[in-house]
């Protein structure tokens, strides 16, 4: 029998060291690729149908992973590059022949259609406009696929808040070109539709709503959004794409409406009066027709308060969005009047100014413009060409100057070919046809808004034409991606655009906030400019090799001493990663330099072979070193099974700690299963159809509560235990 004595104990700097156990020695070269995998996204293999490009396979199989653990995912693949054919083989493989639930803007249903019935994957189709009014389809399968996604990015709006609700223990795909539009949080609004907002604890992201609110997005953000790295120029499969910049001649009467714009007063409030003149100067950049419009727009609202004051009532904000055309881009400005005492406090006394802004733009619309002369000469060689407005009275204008009677026009749910209307599909199918040959009598041009800015699939176009900017880079991306379309058979599509003159730029600072919000995909890692760091990830353990990967402990010799130390904190490798320690015991686990050192242990042992036996002292300092830093990891991982609540639950944490002491003293003990059931998805993350459900039912009765405790989400959490999988050792010279 073992005697401890106790003077002969020893303290110990970290008890986790001593429970750490390396695997057992295994080739260097396997050792290295089991390490470069560990950060790399998760795959889950399944066999990809034959239709599906052999480039998206890799995209394939993390999407399958990511919804399989964490219940959503986001494709961030540009336009134009396939997202629609990796979302029906996701969707395929795994709802297998039931119908999966499609959700798309309206105009985008068609072309989802006819995709479905081409590839044998069945939908069933629903429309954003019925999910706004809680329209929503019964889900058959567990997957859902939300095309266009960057339409979720604002939590306030009745459209999420049902698709919110709908999509409780729902699995959802989420497509998007552009997932974030204003702000990096619109991408966190899009995934907390479908993914818990502690889904990426155990590797360091506690809150995913807190994480993409600062000014730095973790890269670990990629097990949820993925992106495939940009093609080289020779292998993209999309046309390249040519950028000029034609500067129009400046209207004659531009001086007199802009300082007609300069002097109306608008609003006492000052943030409403920057809204209504911003959109006055918008609508002036566009044309002098789409400034009558917005002009008479804001005469009308004026006269609605002075009669709603009259009344002794306020205008309320419907009234708000119709002077400004209902642009949906300019729900950030919204924002900023939240609180206030009368977000409609109009000046009055700009009723006889805006009649004779009225008269000075009507008189501007009659008379010769440059703009489209110099659209018209553009126009004038034939080609197919798609050319954006932004304006619904711009569209009708061109249509009456420009001398075309084969043009065609696409505004919302109208469109037609010169003077006749006829159905939007039979309009855009003219387009849809590979060739840029067109035959004769067809219609070359098609003048657009920006409702046929997304998804739609213009493969005849070879020039986009910005008639004059929207407001945010998403449009413009959106604008683009029309024409450069994989399998387009030309080999580069014309961008042009018609720039306003200084004069309104230097009031609407366009430009810059173009360029502002054009960077966001790069804060997120989505550029095309740099790799997202998940690609340059999966690019390192692609350096690696796709040979075996195994676990296990190696050596290699190279100039500088330390260790590469790749651990997980669950058995089936979630919360994994690596660290590198130095030779003085410091430890990083920068992104950046750890794939410095995965490929330098490549070089090595491309170069001589390089693999040494590895000393188990080596091993123990390393793993010792690692410790605190994976033991911080696994702490975070563990809280939420014992954290405080967040604040929007803790009120339904006291009521249910209520109804748990009541079961109790009745002996319950199935309400007591159920309540403990509760209890445990309530102090977790949620996602933002769990968090409604949250606040709903802290405020519902006792009975109510009790009848809702069986169908609430599961809440268990998986047991982690930290695991070290892989060491590799860099022996220094002596």
């Amino acid at each position: 029998m073992p005697t401890i004595v106790a003077e002969a104990l020893v303290g110990v700097a970290d008890p986790l060291a001593t429970t750490l156990r390396a695997p057992a020695a295994a080739p260097a070269p396997a050792v290295l690729r089991r390490l470069a995998r560990l950060r790399d996204a998760p795959e889950l293999a399944h066999a990809a149908p034959e239709w599906l490009w052999p480039s998206h396979h890799a995209i394939y199989w993390r999407l399958l992973a990511a919804l399989e653990r964490h219940g959503g995912a986001l494709l961030a693949d540009p336009a134009g590059s396939g997202k629609s054919f990796v979302a029906l083989a996701v969707a395929q493989a795994m709802n297998g022949t039931v119908p999966t639930v499609c959700l798309a803007p309206a105009a985008l249903l068609p072309q989802w259609r006819e995709l479905s019935a081409r590839l044998g994957v069945p939908l069933v189709l629903s429309s954003f406009e019925r999910a706004s009014r809680g329209g929503l389809p019964a889900a058959p399968a567990a997957l859902v696929v939300i095309d266009e996604s960057h339409h979720f990015r604002h939590t306030g709006i009745a459209r999420y808040r049902h698709l919110a609700a709908w999509l409780i223990d729902r699995r959802a795909l989420l497509l998007t070109a552009t997932p974030s539009v204003n702000r990096c949080s619109d991408l966190a609004a899009q995934l907390l539709l479908a993914v818990r907002d502690d889904a990426l604890t155990d590797i360091g992201v506690p809150s995913l709503r807190a994480a993409l609110a600062g000014a730095e997005p973790p890269s670990v953000v990629g097990r949820l959004v993925f992106q495939a790295p940009p093609p080289a120029p020779d292998a993209d499969p999309r046309p390249a794409c040519q950028h000029r910049v034609v500067s129009p001649v400046e209207h004659p009467a531009l001086a007199v409406l802009v300082d007609s714009i300069d002097r109306l007063r608008l609003s006492t409030d000052p943030v409403l009066a920057a809204l209504l003149r911003g959109n006055l100067w918008r609508a002036l950049a566009s044309s002098p027709a789409a400034l009558l419009g917005a002009a008479r727009r804001a005469r009308r609202l004026l006269r609605h308060g002075q009669d709603a004051a009259a009344a002794g009532r306020r205008l309320d904000r419907g009234a708000l969005r119709r002077a400004i055309g209902g642009q949906d881009d300019q729900l950030i400005f919204w924002a900023l009047l939240d609180g206030r005492d009368d977000p409609a406090a109009l000046d009055l006394t700009d009723l006889a100014p805006l009649d004779a802004l009225e008269r000075t733009a009507a008189a501007a619309t009659a008379g010769a413009d440059p703009k489209i002369a110099a659209l018209a000469t553009i126009l004038a060689d034939r080609r197919p060409t798609l050319v954006f407005t932004t304006r619904r009275d711009t569209l009708q204008h061109l249509r009456s100057r420009l001398d075309d009677p084969a043009l065609a026009w696409c505004a919302g749910d109208r469109a037609g070919i010169g003077r006749a209307s006829t159905e939007r599909e039979a309009v855009l199918g003219w387009f849809r046809a590979a060739g840029a040959v067109l035959p004769a009598g067809a219609p070359g041009t098609l003048l657009c808004t920006d409702v046929a800015a997304e998804g739609l699939d213009l493969r005849r176009i070879v020039r986009v034409v910005h008639y004059d900017l929207p407001w945010t880079a998403m449009r413009v991306e959106q604008r683009e991606g029309r024409a450069r379309r994989a399998g387009t058979r030309h080999g580069a599509v014309d961008v042009i655009e018609l720039r306003a003159p200084p004069v309104i730029e230097e009031r609407l600072h366009q430009l810059a906030t173009l360029a502002r919000k054009a960077a966001l995909p790069e804060r997120l890692g989505l550029g095309a400019t740099a790799p997202a760091p998940w690609c340059r990830r999966a690019a390192a353990a692609e350096r690696c090799g796709r040979g075996d990967a195994s676990s296990g402990v190696a050596a290699l010799r190279w100039r500088e001493a330390g260790a590469l130390v790749g651990f997980a904190l669950t058995a089936d490798g979630a919360g994994a990663d690596v660290i590198w320690v130095s030779a003085n015991g410091e430890v990083s686990i920068d992104d950046s330099l750890v794939d410095e050192r995965l490929a330098v242990a490549t070089e090595a042992l491309a170069a001589d072979g390089g693999a040494l036996a590895p000393r188990p002292e080596e091993v123990r300092r390393a793993v010792s070193a690692a410790a605190p830093l994976i033991g911080a990891r696994l702490r975070m991982a563990a809280s939420t099974a014992w954290a405080s609540p967040a604040p929007e639950a803790a009120p339904l944490v006291a009521r249910l700690q209520a109804l748990s002491r009541a079961a109790a003293r009745l002996r319950d003990d199935a309400l007591l299963r159920q309540i403990e059931r509760a209890l445990r998805f309530a102090v977790r993350g949620h996602t933002a159809g769990e968090a409604a459900m949250v606040r709903a039912l802290a405020l519902a009765d006792d009975g109510a509560l009790r009848r809702a405790l069986p169908r609430m989400p599961d809440g268990v959490t998986p047991v982690h235990r930290a695991l070290v999988v892989a060491v590799l050792v860099f022996r220094g010279p002596g």
